[in-house]
């Protein structure tokens, strides 16, 4: 189903990103398409941090709950997120940050899924491609107004 890869170098350091994307309580603020997002249970370990989240994601009368597991890895500055109920039949991301200076990362994301819901999963199809560059221009966007 719909994949997609992407990489930018952006001007933040590679922890100034992986902790805006670790701020899901946030998302609703800023990322397109999410309604709420709201963190339900965080499992700190030595090496990562297990993070269960809820995000409503959706428009006008479309409108979906989908509870996701997100594994924060500090040491190897990686998120992994993959759904547990919702929506999706499956659905995968993965961000990587990678430090090039003091001032500059460049990010790699890539995201995996296929919805449930067949009418639904045909729209997404059609406009995978600009739902996904709105989504990592947010990401970029935020980063531009908190830092």
């Amino acid at each position: 189903m719909p994949k997609q890869e992407e990489k930018k170098i952006v001007r933040y350091t590679k922890d100034q990103m992986f902790d805006l994307v670790a701020d899901i309580d946030k998302y609703s603020e800023f990322l397109p398409w999410c309604n709420n997002s709201k963190i339900i249970d965080r499992k700190p370990s030595e090496d990562q941090e297990i993070i269960i989240a809820d995000l409503e994601i959706g428009y006008d009368q479309f409108v979906y709950t989908y509870r996701s597991e997100v594994i924060l890895n500090n040491e190897k500055n990686e998120i992994n997120v993959r759904n547990l109920d919702g929506p999706f039949k499956y659905l995968e991301n993965n961000w990587k940050f990678i430090n090039i200076s003091d001032s500059e990362c460049e990010i790699q994301f890539s995201i995996d899924f296929e919805l449930n819901i067949t009418l639904l999963d045909i729209l997404m199809k059609k406009f995978f491609d600009l739902a996904f560059q709105k989504m990592v221009d947010a990401f970029i966007d935020r980063a531009n107004n908190i830092y």
